[in-house]
This record gives structure tokens, sequence and C-alpha cells, in this order.
């Protein structure tokens, strides 16, 4: 067994240990620790939530829609599923928040491959979306391959179909455990070397987004981004996701398909080739919903995650939400000192949604308001899942010699938590991480470098980052799996008991949080929003 398969052995081992302890606890019972259970206890009740086999039904139904961009068919189904099962939940009030959209819907899409006079249709793993459409015909030009970190300009695009290599990103897992990022980190079993690489297209989304500006102002003809894994790998592999009406036509191929238009511009026949992207404009409107479980006091605990996504994991927060939702509702009202309010945001996969020109989304349009409402004491803080109970892929060698492919390596995926600055809150984090044993967990500052600006961190890495930037207590939980852009991952990118574990785990943690001192919580928060309020630069817009 290889060193991987031995670690994800050890952790399941140690799970069924800590599960049997439990079970024997309560078989043979201790009158003393039942006598003083607290009627309100920040331990939910496992019973009282759904276990591995539940989540992983819950999950089925999720993975069947597939990619769910903003907008779409299927994210619109998810949308009514969350909808049926909150009406279904007695004392929850439901509201929700419609945006139009421009939605970019692919129809089909083609690679022709002409050289020496000889045509062959080339498979392609699915269109860039929100690609510039092309008549039936498609554009056709001479090809050219631009090397990876080399910039696409007029002088080497103009007028051809680039072939572009489109690589993970790569970051040193040293960076992400060093004290200016992170709070600290738990991996009991060593199993995140320092000396390794993290490897993962989110860290090379924004290479993505400057090739398509710049093969749009250099008059490229067509864009083809060619990727390291196979073609069965990618269907569908939906990068950049921010919604922006590119200027260009382009496609994704892989390893394969790209190696043979990289032969046929070395071979020196100037091939060329002709692309077609057909795709639809249609104006829709996508909704986030609000549900709200009153507690003794107004101010929330806002809980989010967004319904748009790509593959089962992403993003099955909301999944984990529901079943909060009937947890959190059916407790005596006594039990919940502090409000909570769910928001199940849209557009994480339309990131335009208020103003072309800023790149923001559905949860940036909710920060927004939670901003304003928490100088009037009706907001403690927010509490963002994403991406529950993914497992670990690795790139490793293609058997058919071209590129690589991802492969399982027995782990659960590193879980980021990224916290504001509150003493109090990294503690409860940390006390809740240990006690669910949720291994390869790193506690972030944020998941950029410290800047000038007010919050210093301005990026938690996912969905927490506009709540963070509006200097709002936050906890922003997010793993990071390389299958994450890639709509073929199903079921079978999800650990049902991690997820379970992980869902007791952040459970508890709202129950802990209910209890806490909002100065506690709040940690620099007060001190940031005074720096803001006195002239302090914030985060730049992202565009």
């Amino acid at each position: 067994m290889s060193a991987a398969g031995t670690n994800g052995a050890l952790y399941r081992l140690r799970r069924t240990v800590r599960n049997l302890a439990a079970v024997l606890v309560i078989a043979h019972g201790v009158p003393s620790m039942v006598a003083a259970q607290a009627p309100c206890p920040a331990a939910p009740d496992p019973a009282a939530l759904p276990d591995a086999a539940a989540l992983r039904k819950m999950n089925a139904f999720v993975a069947k829609l597939g990619a769910r961009p903003t907008g779409s068919r299927a994210h619109a189904r998810y949308v009514e599923w969350i909808r049926r099962q909150l009406g279904r939940i007695p004392g929850v009030t439901v509201d929700e928040i419609e945006y139009p959209i421009q939605r970019w819907t692919a129809q089909r899409a083609k690679l022709i491959l002409e050289v020496d006079g000889k045509r062959t249709r080339v498979p392609i793993a699915g269109p860039i979306p929100y690609a510039a459409p092309t008549d039936r015909r498609g554009v056709s030009a001479p090809l050219v391959v631009v090397p990876a970190g080399q910039a696409i300009t007029a002088a080497n695009a103009a007028g051809r179909i680039v072939v572009r290599p489109a690589p993970a990103g790569a970051l040193p897992y040293g960076v992400l455990l060093i004290p200016l990022i992170s709070w600290g980190y738990y991996d009991p079993e060593n199993t995140i070397d320092p000396s390794a690489t993290f490897h993962g297209d989110f860290i090379a989304y924004n290479a993505r987004v400057t090739d398509l500006r710049d093969a749009a102002a250099a008059g490229a003809s067509g864009l083809l981004f060619v990727k390291e894994l196979p073609r069965k790998q990618l269907l569908g592999h939906y990068e950049p996701y921010e919604g922006t009406q590119w200027s260009v036509a382009g496609a994704f191929l892989g390893a394969e398909e790209g190696q043979l238009l990289m032969d046929a511009v070395d071979g020196g026949s100037q091939p060329t080739a002709r692309l077609a992207v057909r795709a639809r404009v249609d104006p829709v409107v996508t909704p986030t919903i609000l549900a709200t479980i009153p507690g003794q006091s107004p101010e929330r605990i806002v809980i989010d995650s967004h319904t748009d996504g790509t593959n089962a994991v992403e993003d099955n927060g909301p999944v984990a939400m529901v079943a909060m939702a009937r947890y959190l509702a059916a407790l005596p009202a006594a039990c919940r000192p502090r409000t909570i309010q769910f928001s199940f945001s849209t557009a994480h996969f339309y990131q335009r949604v208020a103003d072309p020109a800023v790149r923001d989304g559905g949860a940036e349009q909710i920060a927004r308001q939670l901003d304003l409402d928490y100088d009037q004491g009706t907001v403690s803080l927010v509490l963002v899942l994403e991406h529950l109970g993914a497992i670990d892929y690795e790139q490793v060698p293609s058997p058919d010699g071209f590129g690589n492919r991802l492969e399982p390596n027995g782990l659960r995926s590193i879980q980021f938590i990224a916290i504001t600055p509150s003493p109090a809150l990294i503690e409860n984090v940390q006390a809740v991480v240990q006690a669910y044993d949720m291994q390869r967990t790193i506690l972030l500052r944020g998941s950029d470098v410290p800047g000038p600006t007010v919050p210093e961190h301005c990026s938690f890495g996912g969905e927490g980052t506009p709540y963070n930037r509006h200097l709002l207590p936050t906890i922003g939980v997010i793993a990071a799996p390389q299958s994450l852009y890639n709509p073929v991952f199903g079921l079978d990118g999800i650990d049902f008991d991690v997820m379970h574990d992980e869902l007791l785990g952040f459970t508890e943690l709202v129950n802990r949080l209910g209890t806490m001192e909002q100065s506690a919580i709040a940690g620099d928060v007060p001190a940031e929003r005074a720096l803001r309020a006195a002239g302090a630069p914030g985060c730049p817009e992202a565009n």
C-alpha cells in the first residue's frame, strides 16, 4: 500500500475507533454525565442530523444535475429542491432576492484541423463558458502555439487561432503554513508535506482571464486552452466562471487532442483550423434564498453557501445547510440565543451580477447589506460552508502517454478555514476541528499575503471573501480538490463519513457561537471598521 493509501486507512481506522467508543459510552451509560447534561448542549445529537447514508442520498440529487451554471435549468432545479426542503421545516421564514442576468448557454461546438489538405475533426472537452459565439460555419484561421508564460499579443496571435497550454496552478504547501498566512493547522498524521506542491486550476484562474482578454485585444480568431488531463475527465470543464461575455471564441482540449494540434504546428505544414461555437444568450432571473429561524435576539448568525456549481461537491454546502436548518429549528427557542439566517446565494458562477465592470457575485450583494446591518446590531458573524466531504485527487502520468490524469490518493481534500482576527473564533474553530477529527485542516488568516488595506487579507479563497472584505466577523470553510471545475466528478468525489463529521462539527460551532459574547466574536473587526470610517483604504474591487 502506498504512503497515501496507508494514511487514508489509518484515518478511517481512527474514525471507526472513535465512533465505537461513543457507542460503548452510550450502551453502558455514564449516569453522572447524563445527569449533568445541559438542556441546550453544544454538541448536537448525531441522531438529529443525517448520517453518512442519508447525506449520500441527498447529494445524489445534486450529482444527477451535473453542472449548474448560474440561471441554468439544472441550477433552477437545485434551487427548487432547496425551497421544498425549507418549506417542510416548521418555524422557518423564507424570502428571495431575484437578480436578472444574461444567461449564456452552449448549444454545440466543433473543431476541424486541416493539414496539407486533409481535414480531421478534433474532439473538444467543451467550449469556454461565455465564449463569443460564431456563425454556423465558425471561424477559420492558421494555428499558432503560444507557450504558457508568454504573453498573447497582436504580433503572435492576430488573425490566428491560438493554442495555449493551460496547466493547473501550483503553490508550495509550505507557503500556506507560514504564520503570515496561517493561524495554525490540524494534521495529526503528518499528511501535509510542506515541501510538496499544491495544484489546482483555481490557482491559475486569473491567468485564464488574462489570456482571454489578451487574445481578444490581439485580434486572435480563436483560443484553444490545452489542459494536462484526458478529455473524458474534462467534459464540460467550467472556467473561468465569472459570467464575462468574452470577445473571442474558444474551447478546452484534453492533453491528447492538444498534443495533436501542437505536433501539427511543430511539423511545419502551416495547419489551419475551423472553430465553431454555437451558443445563445437569454435574459433570466436567478434567486438567492434566505431562510430565517428566529432566536432570542435579532442579532443574526448568517450561514452561507452558493447554489450554482460544477459538480456534486461544488457546491454541496446547501445540502448541509438544509440539514442544519431542520436541526436548529427543532431546538427549543431558548436554545437559539441568536437568530439563524441561511443564505443560499446565487451568482457565484456569474460574478457580474451587479456591475459588468466589477467581479463580485451574489454573496457580495448579501455582504453589502450585512455591512450596513452590522452597525445596527443585527449581525453577529458569517459562516460560509463550501465543498464538504471532498476527497483529494492527485495528477499521475496518464497510461496513454498524454499528460496526466486525476486519481484519488486515499485522503480527504485539504480543508481551509479562513477566520477574521478573533482569538475566541480561532479557539472555537480549533476545538470543533479536533473534536470531530477534521484532519488536513489549515486555519488561514487569508489566502493572500497581507497588504496595506483594511482588512489586511483581501481574499479568503472562496465565498467567504466578500464578507471578510466588508469587515464582518467571518469563518470561511472551503476545500479545493483538483476535480473542482470538472462536472464528470460526481458522488465519487465525496467521502460521506467525512461530510457527516463536518456537518456535526459545524453545527456544534453554530451552537457555540450562539452563546458567545459579541465582543469576543468580533475580535479586531470593530477596530478595522473604525479605521475604514477614518479613511483607511479598503480592498480594491476585482475586475
